[in-house]
């Protein structure tokens, strides 16, 4: 049995850690080979803390605290990095610590993995997925609008979700793909991160799967989604196309 760690990137995220940490604790219990590994950007909320006095820290659970709140790319690549060098990962699974992604999920994603996948992604947009209904338009735009914008940009159909950050990413794509991100500073800001990962991921030629995922808006606290996703991914698909032209 390959041995994963499940990354959650939080900020100001005390209200939820806890209860997300629960539940994939739950859903997991009959499994051994896994961590969770909470990648906290200085939460000025306490986050961290909540992490610490959890019962299955040190066990199940470890911490890696992050001294400046530095972007979601940023945390996800740092949380890969302690994954696979520190922690002697096979893949990591990467999710939201807001409930939007359902724990329910992972043993499908770790099941792709063991069948062959390099790289599975949760979908909303395939088979039986979906968004939340009362999504404000703002949300649907970004979501809907993104993931049919991405296709014509990057000149790959792989994927129907190529903005979801519910991902199970095997150690050899990590190797990989890190080295290309790190060569575009556009390629490693907040969200854009996952449309760039994700592209270089089938441009390589790995194998890439999918799995329908029902996608829940948040309860407690505020998303991340900023202003830094209309900037820096049409940079990100504008000088990729440019690139693939010329």
């Amino acid at each position: 049995m390959a041995k994963f760690v499940i990354i959650i990137p939080t900020y100001n995220e005390r209200e939820n850690i806890k209860s997300l940490i629960d539940k994939i604790c739950a859903v997991l219990k009959n499994q051994k080979r896994w961590k969770i590994l909470c990648v906290d950007d200085n939460s000025p909320d306490g986050t961290s803390k909540v992490v610490q006095n959890h019962p299955q820290y040190l066990k199940k659970v470890a911490l890696l605290l992050k001294g400046k709140k530095d972007g979601l790319g940023n945390a996800y690549l740092a949380g890969m990095k302690e994954a696979f060098e520190k922690m002697d990962a096979d893949f990591c699974i990467t999710m939201d610590a807001d409930h939007s992604h359902k724990p329910q999920y992972i043993p499908s994603f770790a099941s792709q993995i063991q069948s062959g996948s390099d790289f599975v992604v949760g979908s909303r947009y395939a088979g039986n997925g979906s968004i939340p209904k009362g999504w404000p338009i703002h949300r649907k735009i970004f979501s809907i609008g993104g993931n049919l914008i991405v296709p014509l940009f990057v000149g790959s159909r792989k994927l129907t979700d190529w903005t979801s950050g519910f991902r199970a990413i095997k150690k050899s794509v990590y190797s990989k793909v890190r080295p290309l991100i790190l060569k575009d500073h556009a390629q490693n800001k907040g969200y854009t991160f996952n449309i760039s990962f994700a592209y270089h991921t089938v441009d390589l030629k790995f194998r890439v799967d999918e799995v329908p995922i029902k996608f829940s808006d948040r309860k407690h606290g505020e998303s991340k989604l900023g202003f830094e996703y209309l900037i820096h991914t049409p940079i990100f698909l504008i000088s990729t196309r440019l690139r693939k032209i010329f």
